[in-house]
């Protein structure tokens, strides 16, 4: 592959060394650029260790990297885009973090990263090292984060705007920041994309899509420090707002410390999703839906029409749907469909929000949850659920544990079909109910088999409920 067949461009042609040592930004930009001036083709970088800075992908272009080929970000500030380089960039003080990227692609149509390669955010350079004790090598928690130097770039990889975007079987290694990042795109295929980060990472997503269009991730394997796949709705950087909407996730394992998904940030919405096939392991929280997710949202991101199938889950926690935090009435939670789940855990699963905003049209169907431990408790529960005492008990944080495998609260149209709890020691003092229901409204349980951790506790119990069916 040579700049003398059409519409290939190597990279080496351009300068590129790839020795490990050298700055190649200047090498792989010009091969890019050459192929943009040439009317589109593919950028192939062949076997060999780059060094580089900033890259901008741009329209009717492919960026190959070729068996044994690495982009290796650079330490150097001075080798990244500016922090106001486009309108929508960002920097993120709060969290340390600059407007800088490795790979932009910003208002571009038909533009793709594929191949075996990697691209490797050498996130070690930017943060110190641990005391081995409090060192892990486990997702399923963290006892810290690294430390952040003097600074670090934002998302590894940012397409902005974009029409169109492909990127296939690439890995993507040690981001300092989130790793792969759409916003605003429409179009969009990730699939066979291996991404892993140590979980010490902070903010160490793995792909974030924010008011996107026609979304597919499929076949992906996902090793993150913090959320492995996040939809989000939050169109403040965007000239316009638009909705996330329009997404098929399906076969995919993931593993993090913090949630496997998250549904939700910003004041915008999320809708017409499908998750399907998936494998959560090591993982604190497997799935978490949360409307409004920060006290700086106004009233969060309206969440609606969202349909899991076919998940097999070893999680903390599997399962956290709520309208959110602070004073403000969230945007909304409602039909949200859950079938055919698998489930190990070591928390009960929360689904819930306020009088003023509550949940509607939520199903679980066809159940299997083995439940053990009983230390650990969802995070965001305030105040024990219960009208009996926790005789001290408390989970993460200090927070009260929950007492049971489900807690809805404040609920409208609950649907609890073939859900069969069982009870695996040992057993924490904590567990006490299978279900516990509190101001729900219209709850149907059909062939469900919610049996109590121990003897004195209940099946279903009912506080101020309404409108309750057991079949």
């Amino acid at each position: 592959m040579t700049t003398s067949s059409p519409g290939w461009y190597d990279a080496r042609h351009f300068g590129a060394r790839g020795d490990g040592h050298s700055k190649d930004t200047a090498a792989l930009q010009a091969a890019l650029d050459a192929c943009t001036a040439g009317g589109g083709g593919v950028v192939v970088v062949p076997p060999g260790r780059y060094l580089t800075g900033t890259l901008w992908l741009k329209s009717h272009t492919e960026l190959h990297l070729a068996p044994g080929a690495v982009l290796s970000g650079s330490p150097d500030r001075a080798d990244y885009n500016a922090d106001d380089a486009f309108p929508e960039n960002q920097v993120f003080s709060r969290e340390n973090v600059t407007g800088a990227h490795l790979i932009i692609a910003r208002a571009a149509t038909d533009v793709a990263i594929t191949g075996q390669g990697t691209i490797d955010g050498a996130s070690s350079q930017f943060f110190e090292s641990l005391p081995p004790e409090q060192e892990t090598h486990t997702y399923r928690a963290k006892a810290c984060n690294y430390p952040i130097r003097d600074w670090r770039p934002a998302q590894m990889v940012f397409f902005c705007r974009c029409q169109r975007v492909a990127v296939r079987d690439v890995s993507l290694l040690n981001a300092p920041y989130w790793t792969l990042f759409c916003i605003g795109c429409e179009d969009v295929s990730i699939r066979g994309v291996t991404i892993t980060n140590p979980p010490q990472t902070p903010n160490g997503d793995g792909i974030d899509i924010d008011c996107c269009r026609r979304v597919t991730i499929s076949d992906c394997r996902i090793r993150s420090g913090d959320d492995c796949i996040t939809l989000r709705g939050n169109p403040g950087p965007l000239p316009e707002a638009q909705p996330c909407e329009d997404v098929v996730i399906s076969n995919c394992v993931l593993s993090t410390p913090c949630n496997a998904f998250r549904i939700g940030v910003g004041d915008g919405e999320v809708r017409r999703a499908t998750l399907s096939n998936l494998v959560i392991t090591e993982t604190r929280t497997a799935i978490d839906m949360v409307c409004r997710y920060s006290d700086r949202a106004k009233h969060g991101t309206h969440i609606h029409d969202i349909s899991f199938s076919n998940v097999v889950i070893d999680a903390v926690l599997p399962l956290h749907l709520t309208g959110g935090c602070g004073p403000v009435r969230p945007a909304g939670l409602e039909r949200i469909r859950l079938a055919g789940f698998t489930v190990r855990a070591t928390a009960g699963m929360y689904i819930g929000s306020t009088a003023a905003a509550p949940l509607r049209e939520i199903a679980l169907s066809d159940w299997s949850m083995h439940l053990t431990g009983g230390t650990d408790n969802e995070d965001y529960v305030a105040e024990p659920p219960t009208p009996f005492p926790l005789h001290g008990a408390s989970g993460l944080r200090g927070l009260p544990a929950l007492p049971c495998a489900l807690f809805a609260e404040h609920v409208h149209d609950l649907q609890l079909t073939d859900l069969r709890l069982y009870w695996d020691a040992p057993l924490g003092r904590v567990w006490h109910d299978g279900v516990l229901l509190r101001d729900c409204n219209g709850v149907r349980v059909v062939q469900s088999q919610l049996t109590p951790p121990r003897p004195e506790g209940q099946p279903l119990r009912r506080v101020r409920c309404h409108q309750v069916t057991v079949l």
